[in-house]
């Protein structure tokens, strides 16, 4: 077998993947694979650029969506899609365009949350919503290429 390089638009290694809903000027909606729980605390991981940060950091509210396999093609639908309107030239690159209603994009459906102002994933069975108390820079600089 040969040896293959690839430079896949998201990388889903069997984590749980985690639709995070922010409000900016528009409902966002992204697909992230870098989630986990210490105790009653979530800790995510997100490109410093992306607009889902710039969401939070001006925010600080989100949901935390946990998909079930019936929502896989929604999380799908979203893998190259951006919030940025001004999609970055390594975005474009591999492939990701602007899309401002990603929920529409998606098909999923969303539903008021009841403590903070993004939406939930009415599909999701299971919901988070959540107050950022800290952000730590890890990979300031976008990590990619």
């Amino acid at each position: 077998m040969a040896h293959v390089e690839i430079e896949p638009n998201i990388l889903y290694f069997g984590t749980p993947v985690v639709l995070v809903s922010t409000i900016g000027d528009t409902r966002d909606l992204a697909p992230i694979s870098s989630a986990f729980w210490l105790g009653w605390r979530a800790i995510i991981g997100i490109g410093a650029r992306s607009q889902t940060a710039r969401n939070l950091r001006r925010t600080r509210e989100c949901v935390l969506n946990l998909p079930s396999v019936r929502e896989v093609d929604a999380v799908d639908r979203l893998a190259r899609t951006t919030g940025t309107a001004a999609v970055p030239e390594s975005k474009l690159r591999r492939g990701y365009r602007y899309e401002a209603d990603k929920f529409g994009v998606a098909g999923l459906t969303a539903v008021p949350s009841s403590t903070v102002a993004p939406p939930r994933v009415a599909e999701c069975p299971v919901a988070m919503e959540t107050v950022v108390e800290a952000i730590h820079p890890v990979a300031a600089d976008g990590g990619g290429r």
